[in-house]
């Protein structure tokens, strides 16, 4: 059975950590925020994405990308961070 990204949450995060988050909510973020919130994320994604191409690099396999929906294989000696 195939869960959302919701249910998966809730399993990580533990009935007592969700509630005290909800208590402590005061609002919606503001622009601040959320500019701080995707440099974080966006930063996260970088180092997953240079941590997988270092990974091929020293163990020999290519990467697969899927640009406007054509799959194609790429040499991670070619990807320049």
């Amino acid at each position: 059975m195939n869960k959302n990204i919701i249910q998966e949450i809730r399993e990580l995060v533990s009935t007592t950590e969700r509630e005290k988050a909800r208590m402590e909510f005061n609002g919606y973020p503001n622009e601040e925020e959320i500019r701080r919130l995707r440099m974080t994320i966006e930063s996260g994604i970088i180092l997953a994405q240079k941590r997988l191409v270092d990974k091929a690099r020293k163990d020999g396999f290519t990467l697969i990308a899927c640009p406007n929906g054509k799959v194609i294989e790429i040499n991670p000696a070619n990807i320049v961070f």
